[in-house]
This record gives C-alpha cells, structure tokens and sequence, in this order.
C-alpha cells in the first residue's frame, strides 16, 4: 500500500516537471493560439461575379485575341486578281493587277499560260501557246509607223523576248548610193527571271527616232540606244509593293560630212546622254470581300547631259536634271462572278527641275539657269470587264468623252480567249 502511493506520487511529479518544462521551451499553446489569431490576417473572400452572357463572352474573347495577336494582313479580294487588258490600270500602280502588255515585257510571267489576246484600240494582238515546260510567245504591235514582231518563249525560272521592226532601203543610181532608215526600226531584246521573292527585269534596244539617210559622203545618225533594269518584290508581295529602276539612253543626232582635207562631225543641241533612277510604291488602304483601293507613288529621277557644241572659238554646254513624281490610285470591284469594275486616277508633278546653261565665246562666259516646280495635270480613268467562261472582254471610258459625247465613248478595248 504504501508502494503503491509512493510509486503514484513520483509519477505525479515527474510528469509536472516534464509540462512545466515545455511550457518555458515553447510557450503556452493557448497563449500561441490567440497570438496567430490577433497577428495573421485574414484575406477576405471575393465574391465571383455573375457569369456574362454568351453574347458578351463572344466579344471579349475576340477583344482579348485582338489584344494578343498583331492585326492579320488586309484579306484578299475575291476574283480580283485575274489578267487584264490595257483598259487596266493604266496610271501604272504598283500594287495593281497583271496586265498583258505587262508580263509580255517580263516574259517568265507568261510561262504556262495559253491564251489569245486582241487589242483594236492599239493595234497589238498577243500570243501564248504553254507546251509542257516551255511557253511560246508571239506579238504584233507598231514602232512609229512599222509593225513591230515579237517572239519569245518563257519558263518557269526565266523568259526572253526580241522586239523587230524594219524600215530600212538602199537606192542606188549612177551618181551615189543612198541608204535610208526610216523612224521607227528597231531591234530590242528583253530578260526576265524570279530571284527569290524578288525578280529583275532587262531590257535593251537600238530605235532609230527619225527618217535618216546617209550617201558617200555624208552619214547622218538619229538614234537612240537604250537599256534599262527593274527590281520589284511581285513574285512575294503582299501588302506593300514596290520596284525600282534604272534607265539609261544614249541620244544620238549628228552629221558627217567627207571632204578632201577630212570629216567634219556636227552634232545637233539635243544629243545627250539620259540616266534615270525611278521608284515605284504602292500598299491597298481600303478593302473588304468585294473591292480593293490601292494608293501609290512614281517618281523618277532624270538627269541629262547634252553633248557640248565646240566650234572654233565658242561652245555650248548644257544640263539639266529634276524631281518627278505620280502620286496615283486604283480601285477595283467585283460585282458578281462575271463582273469587275475598276478605276484610277493620276496626279503628275514636277516637284523640282534645274537646268544650267553655259556659252563660251572666246574669253566671255555666260551662264544661265532655270529652277522650275510644276503641278501638270490630273488624269482619271474608269472602265469594266466581263469575263464569261474562258472570254473576257474589257473597255474603258474615253479621256475626251466630256468634249466629244458618244462619238469618242470607248477609249481602250481589248479581247482575251484563255485555253
């Protein structure tokens, strides 16, 4: 008995000692209840708002895509992009459509396209004939007052073309012969080829500008030898479109006459040699399924240099170069599956022009020089094409249709049979 309580009271005071112990290690555990209860604080709770409705939910979902993705390109047209006439575009805006006349001067844009192509208004037919890899190409049209042929074929990665015209004669009689080339003969040859998303034109040309005959003893030369090449970014452009130039042109006017002690060479005031930067851009500004309106921007850069005139105590040296410069439009429509309306308008500008002139005569110098800025004129154009099966026939409204009412309605029209 007396064990029992013995061995109970020490039981007591252990387990007295052992909590008093944890107490003074960490704390009371109510006290530390309390203490996280008045430090911590409690988040409130927000309520989740009412769902929205379907309609709603729609539109902010596209609001929020509209926010996260940058603006998609302005969609293409439907049926607009389709070959055309020259009734077409005729301001020259980049971003507009082909053109016949336009991939006949690029030749590889005709590969794989068969088709006829007939203009009266111009007086020029077309032909493409698509064999296999190769297209064939074939055109009639006018150099002055001389049918001009050109033949060419066109592939995929390149295409050629050569321009002919002939107007030369030989007279011959018992007192001298004569040679005569008539204005207009030419010979021209043209290179096209895709480089990537770019592609390069090339065109170079012998044109004689003028009646010219030459005997024995007297040659007279009036031509011009031209070459010219165009970069443009056609082959991958989608909403900016742009190409650019240079022309360069050799303009030929002398006379050599034979005598007993020599040649004497005279060379006429307007022999110059011509280099011509241009740029051309253009981007749609407004559009929807149905229609498209394209602004753009030609401008050039001529700079000439006359050939000096020398005689024996004077001469005279003139140049001259400027600024010039097409702001342009072009929109066009889709009425239905066979119709497109389309028009344009131009507005040419001499933005800036200088040219010096400088005469010598013996120890006297004069100089003089004209500093010009011009706006010229305002052109429009409107017209339409119908296309039906593999027909299309297009026309546009006469320039002078406000002078001469009815009797000048059409001003170009064109034909075109695809196969």
């Amino acid at each position: 008995m007396n064990i029992k309580i013995i061995s109970l009271a020490a039981a007591m005071a252990v387990s007295a000692a052992v909590a008093q112990d944890y107490d003074e290690e960490y704390g009371n555990s109510t006290e530390a209840v309390e203490e996280v209860e008045e430090t911590e604080e409690v988040e409130e709770v927000e309520e989740a708002p009412a769902p929205k409705p379907k309609k709603e939910q729609k539109v902010a979902k596209e609001e929020a895509k509209e926010e996260a993705e940058p603006a998609a390109p302005m969609a293409e047209a439907k049926g607009l992009n389709v070959l055309h006439g020259s009734a077409y575009n005729p301001f020259g805006n980049e971003a507009g459509a082909s053109t016949v006349r336009g991939n006949m001067n690029a030749p590889y844009k005709m590969a794989g396209t068969s088709l006829i192509y007939v203009e009266p208004s111009d007086e020029y037919a077309a032909l493409s004939i698509a064999k296999g890899s190769m297209t064939y190409l074939l055109a009639f049209d006018n150099s002055a007052n001389y049918g001009k042929l050109t033949a060419g074929i066109a592939t995929k990665s390149f295409g050629v073309a050569l321009d002919v015209a002939l107007a030369k004669s030989w007279i011959s009689d018992n007192d001298e012969d004569v040679s005569v080339v008539g204005a207009g003969d030419l010979f021209g040859a043209k290179f096209a080829a895709p480089l990537g998303s770019i592609d390069i034109t090339a065109n170079a040309y012998w044109l004689t500008y003028a009646n010219e005959a030459s005997t024995d003893n007297n040659e007279n030369d009036k031509w011009d030898i031209g070459l010219n090449a165009t970069l443009s970014n056609a082959p991958s452009a989608k909403n900016f479109f742009w190409s650019a130039g240079l022309d360069f042109v050799r303009h030929e006017n002398s006379n050599k006459v034979k005598t007993p002690v020599g040649n004497v060479e005279s060379t006429n005031n307007d022999a110059n040699i011509s280099i011509q930067p241009r740029l051309n851009i253009a981007l749609p500004v407004l559009g929807n399924e149905d229609a498209r309106v394209y602004v753009g921007l030609n401008s050039r850069i001529p700079v000439i240099f006359f050939d000096e005139i020398e005689n024996k105590n004077s001469s005279d040296s003139y140049s001259a170069f400027g600024l010039f410069t097409s702001p342009n439009l072009l929109a066009e429509m889709s009425l239905t599956e066979n119709w497109i309306i389309f028009g344009g308008a131009a507005f040419e500008w001499e933005v800036f022009s200088y040219a010096s002139d400088e005469l010598k005569n013996g120890e006297i110098k004069d100089e003089g020089s004209v500093i010009s800025m011009t706006t010229k004129s305002t052109n429009a154009n409107a017209g339409a094409r119908f296309q039906y099966k593999s027909l299309s026939v297009e026309a546009s409204v006469a320039s002078n249709l406000y002078t001469n009412a009815w009797s000048g309605l059409i001003g170009q029209f064109s034909a075109m049979l695809n196969f």
